[in-house]
């Protein structure tokens, strides 16, 4: 059965209600940019084969067969080549599927345009390659006697040796063809070539091909056509876990992600992260970090990349470093609840792969942290997907990589997840804590309403399915509110916090749950955390106390907020390491100094010194005619020359610079996220046109379509168009008229048939020259149909 032409598609498409092609337009969403400028122009573009790989690839796996179905023929799918549609019944046998089931997918597939009738459109057939399901062609002569199943034959060789039947299994499920080794042999495929049951051929290279007649493979499988069934995975397997241990396990990591962004914001402050020369932050600086943090490496990107996604970071004035932006002093100050639930909306709307980081890029070089190129506008889908299937299971249902990749996979199978991919997200939403004990926690069921618009799994009773049950009342979360029904459910979920501190003789403390924000600050300046858990351990050493120092507390003013949370007097040992701290606190000195004036009349420095109008600057003396000030330097130019002097600005060798040279100061930069310098990822994507837009859009293409049909029609010279005329014409050897760019820039025309197209080109006939030329496709500037009456006088050269 021949496929279906993008003519035929096009008189389907004209026969259509206005409605009818909108909603094609609104599923295909990418046959409408550009807008076609007729209906053909529209079949051209819907039965080419990379808008075909699009539409595939949001078919799940039943819709996704029942398309591979009718690519397999008349004879196997159970259609003729008249019929008017194809017979569900038979999909639905060969398939193992319902029959209701097999007539929507069918009938799916048919709104969708890739069939048109029951024959499939052109670039359907080419998407599933030249062996769908792993079947061979069909044989040209009735192979006679049909063997049995594999099965049958497996148990009951039929007087076949072994290696036969071990051949049989090898072709049967596909690939359907063998090729021999120059000079090789295959004494086992002779006894199945007298049976007609192997077919011998010879490729182009000269080569022995053994091919199983696609008769002879279905009657292998017992008249199947896949060999596993197309179910969805089975969720009841699934452990399950009790909503006390999701919501403990879930608050747990939340509190922890937020602990760590806090830190990773305090160690950047100190000491902000520089950018390679490539982009991104280096090796040694995110092991700094890594370090700071008491974590790997691999946590600590993640959880760099997170707080980038939430606009915590920013570059500097001079686009050099990543420091703390000035969304993230803001930050700082609120609560555990408000805190966190950004990090989670940024993480579901994130295209970073934070789990590449490392890993070698197309060039061989390492990927860093915070580089351009781990954005993918695949990753933030994945994000979704996630939530979406955890949200559609039963709740508490514990999920493992195994299983989402399989559910995924049954939902999408022409969208291929990257190794590893599935478990980093998981990894990504467990840290997070949008998933506790490998269950959806009441926040990430929050995130996933947000993407559906429906009721989360946890607001409404769940179906036999485990999906939300239809007309339940509770709405989607609009955006606005996101942010705070996050901070609720995490708040519902928290432990109640505990202000005590337990301090024992040997410098450590206990904690009795969860600190409240105040005592977690405290011990976060003086301590050094143990453990973690149901308790907090923590351990006073010299080191921590003296970053309680460097925060500018005195030694009485943190004995004084230990003994406030201490039900019994702090011990002498805790207060001999505070004391002995402070002794040694500060025995050396370190003062921040932005710029440096030098004066060469001692008598103008000293009066810089006394003048009261220059006090904003800082400035004190370091030697004779030597001045140190903590302002940038453009603001110490600017008020000295206010003052009446002539100040000159110089690099670090004393060399003069201009004004516009000045290094700037640094301050708390705007957020900043990497990957912005790339177009919108979401930008790509086609998106739908709104209703109004579409019905425009079918009226101008129908009256393209009259325009067309009386001759009027302009030629195509969109490139997609330009190549499924190509396609078209070389399926029907139909001739065409080509508008093509010469070396000297002009235009020539030139009737050609097409031979072959190949990437980036196009092999053809000049019909009047009857000779072969090749055109790189960017020089084609238009296609024009051969008319009907030129097309019959032409004499065809053979080809």
């Amino acid at each position: 059965m021949s496929p279906a032409s993008p003519r035929d598609l096009a008189a389907h498409l004209t026969a259509l209600p206005d409605r009818g092609i909108a909603g094609l337009l609104s599923a295909r969403p990418d046959l409408a940019t550009p807008p076609p400028p007729s209906l053909s122009a529209l079949a051209l573009r819907a039965a080419a084969r990379p808008s075909v790989e699009q539409a595939l690839a949001g078919l799940d796996a039943p819709t996704l067969a029942v398309a591979q179905a009718l690519v397999v023929g008349e004879d196997e799918a159970g259609q003729g080549p008249d019929a008017e549609g194809p017979d569900a019944e038979a999909i639905a046998t060969s398939l193992g599927l319902p029959v209701d089931d097999a007539a929507a997918a069918a009938q799916r597939v048919a709104d969708l345009a890739l069939v048109v009738g029951a024959r499939p459109v052109q670039g359907l057939v080419e998407a599933f390659g030249p062996h769908p399901f792993g079947l061979g062609p069909a044989a040209a002569q009735d192979p006679g006697t049909l063997p049995p199943t594999l099965a049958e034959l497996q148990s009951n060789r039929q007087d076949l040796p072994s290696a036969s039947v071990e051949l049989l299994e090898v072709l049967t499920w596909g690939p359907p063809v063998g090729t021999l080794r120059p000079g090789g042999a295959a004494p086992a495929a002779e006894p199945l070539i007298e049976r007609g049951w192997l077919h011998r051929s010879t490729d182009a290279q000269g080569r022995t091909r053994l091919v199983l007649p696609r008769q002879v493979a279905l009657a292998l499988r017992g008249g199947r056509l896949t060999r596993e069934e197309l179910t969805r995975p089975d969720p009841s397997a699934l452990e399950e876990v009790d909503s006390a241990t999701v919501a403990s396990e879930a608050a747990f990591h939340a509190e922890e992600a937020v602990r760590l962004v806090e830190e990773l914001l305090q160690e950047w402050d100190h000491e902000a992260a520089p950018i390679l020369r490539t982009g991104g932050v280096g090796v040694r600086a995110l092991h700094r970090t890594a370090e700071a943090l008491d974590c790997e490496p691999a946590q600590a990107a993640r959880i760099i990349e997170t707080a980038a996604a939430a606009g915590l970071l920013g570059l500097d004035e001079a686009g050099a470093h990543w420091q703390p932006s000035r969304a993230a002093q803001d930050w700082r100050a609120q609560g555990v609840e408000q805190r966190w639930a950004p990090l989670a909306a940024a993480w579901m709307g994130s295209a970073r792969t934070p789990w590449l980081v490392g890993a070698r890029d197309d060039r061989g070089a390492p990927r860093p942290v915070l580089a351009a190129d781990l954005e993918a506008a695949w990753a933030r889908r994945l994000r979704r997907r996630l939530l979406l299937l955890l949200d559609a299971l039963p709740p508490g249902r514990a999920t493992i990589p195994a299983f989402v990749r399989a559910a995924l996979s049954y939902e999408r199978p022409r969208r291929t997840m990257p190794p590893g991919a599935v478990s980093a997200v998981m990894a990504e939403a467990e840290a997070l804590g949008v998933l506790g004990a490998g269950a959806l926690s009441t926040a990430g069921r929050i995130l996933a309403r947000e993407l559906t618009g429906t009721p989360s799994a946890g607001d409404a009773a769940p179906t036999a399915a485990g999906a939300p049950a239809a007309g339940a009342a509770n709405g989607p979360t609009p955006g606005h509110l996101l942010l705070p029904a996050l901070e609720e459910a995490l708040a519902a979920d928290l432990p109640a916090p505990v202000t005590m501190l337990l301090v024992q003789s040997d410098l450590t403390a206990i904690v009795p749950g969860r600190p409240d924000p105040a005592l977690a600050r405290l011990l976060a300046r003086t301590s050094e955390v143990e453990s973690r858990g149901g308790a907090l351990g923590v351990r006073f050493t010299p080191d921590s106390v003296r970053g309680a120092l460097d925060a500018g507390w005195a030694a009485e003013e943190i004995l004084d907020e230990l003994a406030a949370v201490s039900p019994s007097p702090l011990p002498s040992a805790l207060r001999a390491l505070v004391e002995d701290a402070a002794r040694k606190h500060g025995a050396v000195r370190v003062r921040a100094a932005a710029s440096i004036l030098r004066v060469a009349d001692e008598a103008v420095a000293a009066g810089l010194l006394a003048e009261p109008a220059l006090r904003p600057l800082g400035l004190s003396l370091l030697a004779p005619g030597i001045l140190a000030s903590s302002a940038p330097p453009r603001q110490v130019v600017r008020e000295l020359r206010q003052a009446g002097l002539a100040p000159a600005l110089e690099d670090a060798q004393g060399g003069l610079l201009r004004l516009a040279q000045a290094p700037s100061g640094r301050g708390a930069p705007a957020p900043s996220r990497p990957g912005e310098d790339y177009a919108d990822l979401r930008s790509r994507r086609p998106q739908a046109p709104a209703a109004r837009a579409l019905t425009a859009l079918v009226t101008r293409m129908r009256q393209g379509e009259a325009l067309r049909g009386a001759g009027l029609a302009e030629p195509v010279t969109d490139p997609a168009h330009v190549l499924a005329a190509l396609r078209q014409a070389q399926a029907a050897r139909a001739p065409l008229m080509l508008r093509l760019a010469g070396p000297d820039g002009a235009a020539q025309e030139r009737r050609v048939r097409v031979l072959a197209i190949e990437p980036g080109r196009v092999r053809l006939r000049d019909a009047v020259r009857e000779t072969e030329l090749t055109v790189a496709v960017h020089r084609i500037i238009s296609v024009a149909e051969e008319e009907a009456g030129a097309a019959g006088q032409e004499r065809v050269p053979g080809r």
